[in-house]
């Protein structure tokens, strides 16, 4: 099979990989220098971990980077990988870059190769803008047409693994598009499920985004409410967690990412106002919230923003584990830009980011050692979770009188007996403690 993906992102590169380590020969067009310059180098543009091998396996043998499809070759589908962002300033999904990758194969696109929808959408996007869209395109009627909604579900930091061995699920506008789904991805998974419709697909990928958003938003309200009797949250969702099978409460966290971020938004887009979506936005508002309680956090404790007042932050992917590069809708980067904008001077770490990105946010030095970072500073904030902070150990000799770490995650475990003063969202709201 051939099958073209429009966008080698994170999710486009991963898939078109994977097809291609499983038998189908995958063009993938791309119009980011950056993105192009490393494939050539048979890598990644990001951390993920096992691409890099088979990239360069595959890499102009039976995966090509083109800047457009070339006209020789049948294709059998064309795979819409390109992210749905929020219009700025909004809460309501952007379009236009779905619709501009559907541009991009107009000279090859004739209405029987099979379109499959990858992206996250609201419900209703593929038949009331994708298909009238691919009529307008092919000047061929919308039922004519074979358009599909397979939703992305991997995990950053686990995508070449579970390509392979999640349940695809496959959403189809008529019969024959869901049968040329179903083989191209029974290449690469074992287990298909076909739902009813295009917009029961689109609804299971909001569905699962959206039941992680409200479960780690329940963990985050019985952490900030237990400080409210003066307990320490995370002590609390631990002992009540533990040895007791009926109970599975999120530990409080960042709950951020390209898709957690927005997916709210995306499913309550176009639902009339209800409970429903003022239960699943109460939820998401109040994961947000806990950035500004950091920022509040900082300016407890060492006063308000100036120069000569140093934080060092490491953890700016917006996840630690599984480890990402990935800095897109990061809780992290959102808290050091409110800092950043409050006057603090700056120093930015990550296990796993890559340098010059963070380097391009502009907020201050870059660090490759932690330890570096927390010289002369005033605080460190530990604002992901890798699991390498258990080795974390700083020498209190070293660092300046008062410093003091918030250790968001609570993954500092090698620091508890340090004797520098350690806070973590368990306890920084409770009344009347500073550290």
């Amino acid at each position: 099979m051939n099958v073209g993906f429009i966008g080698l992102g994170y999710v486009g590169l991963t898939l078109a990989i994977a097809a291609s380590d499983n038998g189908i020969v995958s063009y993938g067009v791309e119009i980011n220098e950056h993105i192009k310059e490393c494939l050539k180098e048979n890598r990644a543009h990001f951390f993920e971990p096992g691409l890099d091998d088979l990239i360069a396996k595959y890499n102009n043998k039976s995966f090509f980077c083109v800047d457009e499809f070339p006209a020789d070759v049948a294709f059998d589908a064309f795979v819409i990988t390109v992210g749905t962002p929020l219009k700025k300033g909004t809460d309501q999904p952007n379009f236009e870059y779905i619709k501009s990758a559907l541009q991009s194969i107009k000279n090859i696109y004739d209405g029987t190769q099979l379109i499959i929808l990858r992206s996250t959408v609201s419900v209703g996007t593929t038949r009331n803008i994708v298909i009238p869209f691919l009529a307008e395109l092919s000047g061929k009627s919308e039922g004519e047409l074979l358009v599909s909604m397979c939703p992305e579900r991997t995990v950053e930091g686990k995508a070449i693994e579970e390509l392979t061995s999640l349940p695809q699920v496959v959403g189809g506008l008529n019969a024959k598009s869901v049968e040329i789904a179903r083989k191209v991805f029974g290449q690469i998974t074992r287990d298909i499920v076909v739902v009813d419709s295009l917009e029961e697909a689109e609804l299971v990928k909001l569905y699962c985004n959206v039941y992680r958003d409200m479960t780690f938003a329940l963990g985050n309200v019985l952490c900030v409410a237990a400080q409210e009797f003066g307990a320490d949250g995370t002590k609390i969702i631990k002992a009540a967690n533990y040895g007791y099978q009926r109970s599975n409460i999120a530990l409080p966290g960042f709950v951020a990412g390209p898709c957690l971020e927005k997916d709210a938004y995306i499913l309550t887009n176009n639902m009339p106002d209800c409970d429903s979506k003022n239960f699943i936005l109460s939820a998401r508002h109040f994961n947000e919230s806990l950035e500004d309680m950091v920022v509040q956090w900082v300016v407890r404790n060492i006063g308000e923003g100036s120069s000569d007042k140093v934080i060092a932050i490491s953890g700016m992917a917006f996840k630690g584990v599984p480890e990402t590069s990935d800095l897109r809708g990061s809780s992290s980067v959102y808290i050091a830009k409110k800092l950043f904008d409050k006057g603090y001077t700056l120093r930015l770490h990550d296990y796993v980011a890559i340098r010059s990105e963070m380097e391009d946010l502009k907020m201050g030095d870059v660090f490759d050692c932690v330890e570096d970072a927390c010289k002369n500073a005033d605080l460190l904030l530990v604002l992901n979770n890798n699991k390498k902070y258990k080795e974390l150990a700083l020498d209190a000799a070293a660092l300046k009188d008062n410093f003091a770490i918030l250790d968001t995650w609570d993954v500092c475990g090698s620091m508890s007996d340090s004797g520098i003063a350690k806070s973590t969202l368990g306890n920084l709201m409770i009344k009347g403690r500073l550290i």
